[in-house]
């Protein structure tokens, strides 16, 4: 368990939320602006009055450093400006979670009764509030959690800001994807959400029958969901097919059919997906395609999966000229994430799925690169070893999920590029696994090696800064991912690179880091770029394949 950091301009609502969510939750609550008034018995305009901003901030950072020691998770609501220091802000990093509570400036006036009491107000209160908002939104943007606060009361918002901290099977965090979109669907998260999986299932009414499509090491989590449904009432089978991307063909594809209609599923039936990407991918295209498309649901076993594939719709199998070259946009019904699943994988499979969280960060919302920066740091994952205490993942996780439903919920066809970010990494990663026929390196692997080629033709280009492809290399090296590529030849990847389904004609576009958090959709791509980077990339005697 961390502490819960409360960030937000004045006005926020950040003592009177904190303090009812510290209630519900049974935590101490402490208010920083408070504590420092307490602490030097004067008022904070006493303060900046007679010793100014500058000796205020001071006794506000050794404040903050006191509380985040408290041995006690604890909620405490931070003064409008505590984000302005970079040392506040690596210490809540380091020590808890960070929300903002986002709320326009009409809103945040509304809610200061007297802004002569506010120093920094003075003498215009709207024109002042307008600019300091303006001048600390990036930062708050790099909080763990933004929570929209605009025409909620304290209540409405501490109910999502309770499932965010201490979600659980009855009371899970939501995210909605494709929100009022004809194929809207909830993405549940909590640990243990694998026991109410049943009950969860019931209300999206009484199918026929299920089928749950898993793999034979999987037998644990999809065998006690068969038997619930099974007591329900409702007949279920499992259904076990070989895992691997190799298997993810038409051939399985047809053969999942054809047992399904021997058992005979019909239109009213349902799939559950239990397993990883590659299962999630094939089981959604089952859907899809079988008697023109079943209800279909994800329940995610890998942290790949968990971040990344289960959400968007994109599903598919491969050829062997390319990766997911037949396929189709199809959304599941809900999406049903459990970390506590994720306790059995190998480490391997951990680093594969965090150089999925890392893509997320690097490329599109700098916050979520510090927090993974930070858990790096704080050896929550390396090369030797992974932290895998489910409540310290589940944010991360979710922050990642929001980060899709947002792309995907604009662009759920990736008809106007927006979904293409999600990309980076990937036009040279699925070139590697191609490569290397899907064996040797996981789906996670190429990737990692697959942003450092990509962030290298971005350097080449003038578009990416060498600083930023620095740090993305030694934060995958700290965390175990490969920084170089295998000992392909760069004529082989790129003839693979040809095959990729999101090039264009004979031209390559691909997506390019322009600063941490911050990436764009380039076009016509000279190969002799690529090749160039590809030949930087390349294995050598201090910096070879996976680490």
């Amino acid at each position: 368990m961390r502490h819960l950091f409360l960030v937000g301009n004045m006005g926020a609502g950040k003592s009177t939320v904190g303090a009812l969510l510290a209630r519900r939750l049974g935590r101490p609550f402490f208010d920083l602006d408070l504590v420092v008034e307490q602490t030097t018995h004067k008022t904070i305009p006493q303060i900046f009055a007679e010793e100014g901003e500058a000796r205020f901030r001071e006794m506000e950072a050794h404040l903050l450093k006191q509380l985040a020691a408290h041995p006690t998770p604890s909620v405490i609501a931070c003064g409008g400006g505590a984000i302005l220091s970079e040392a506040n802000r690596q210490v809540m990093r380091q020590h808890g979670w960070i929300v903002y509570l986002k709320a326009s400036v009409e809103t945040l006036l509304s809610r200061i009764p007297d802004a002569t009491t506010r120093p920094l107000l003075q003498p215009d209160p709207a024109e002042k509030l307008q600019a300091i908002a303006a001048q600390r939104e990036a930062l708050y943007q790099q909080a763990d959690w933004i929570l929209p606060t605009d025409g909620k009361t304290p209540e409405q918002v501490v109910e999502p800001l309770a499932r965010l901290i201490q979600p659980t099977p009855d009371a899970p965090l939501t995210i909605p994807v494709l929100e009022g979109q004809p194929h809207a669907y909830t993405v549940f998260l909590a640990s243990g959400l694998r026991h109410a999986l049943p009950q969860r299932l019931a209300e999206f009414g009484k199918p026929s029958q299920v089928v749950i499509l898993s793999h034979p090491p999987l037998q644990q989590w999809a065998e006690p969901i068969a038997s619930a449904l099974n007591q329900q009432g409702i007949p279920t089978h499992t259904l076990y097919v070989p895992s691997g991307e190799r298997f993810k063909t038409l051939r399985m594809v047809e053969r999942i059919h054809r047992e399904m209609t021997q058992r005979g599923v019909d239109r009213h039936s349902g799939l559950v997906v239990v397993g990883g990407g590659v299962l999630g991918d094939m089981g959604g295209f089952v859907a899809a395609t079988y008697m023109r498309g079943i209800p279909f649901f994800q329940v995610p076993t890998t942290l790949l999966a968990q971040v990344d594939s289960s959400v968007g719709g994109k599903v598919g199998v491969d050829l062997p000229e390319g990766k997911n070259l037949v396929g189709a946009f199809y959304q599941p019904q809900a999406v049903f994430i459990d970390p506590e699943i994720l306790t059995t994988l190998p480490a391997r499979h951990w680093r594969n799925g965090f150089a999925e969280m890392l893509k997320y960060g690097i490329a599109l919302h700098s916050g979520l690169w510090l927090r993974l920066k930070a858990m790096v740091a704080g050896g929550w994952l390396t090369p030797r070893r992974v932290r895998k205490t489910p409540d310290g993942w589940l944010l991360p996780i979710a922050r990642c999920v929001q980060i899709k439903s947002e792309l995907v919920s604009s662009d759920e066809r990736d008809t106007q590029g927006l979904r293409a970010l999600l990309n980076f990494g990937h036009t040279v990663g699925h070139a590697i696994e191609r490569a290397l026929n899907y064996r040797d390196w996981l789906h996670g692997e190429a990737i990692a090696a697959g942003m450092v080629a990509e962030a290298q033709i971005g350097v080449l280009m003038g578009i990416t800064p060498e600083e930023t492809l620095a740090e993305l290399k030694h934060t995958l090296q700290q965390a175990g991912l490969p920084v170089a590529l295998p000992p392909v030849a760069p004529e082989t990847l790129l003839e693979a690179m040809r095959a990729d389904k999101k090039r264009v004609g004979a031209q390559f576009h691909i997506v390019l880091l322009k600063a941490v958090g911050e990436a764009e959709l380039v076009p016509n791509i000279p190969a002799d770029a690529i090749l160039e980077a590809l030949r930087r990339c390349a294995p050598s005697s201090h910096s070879a394949g996976l680490a």
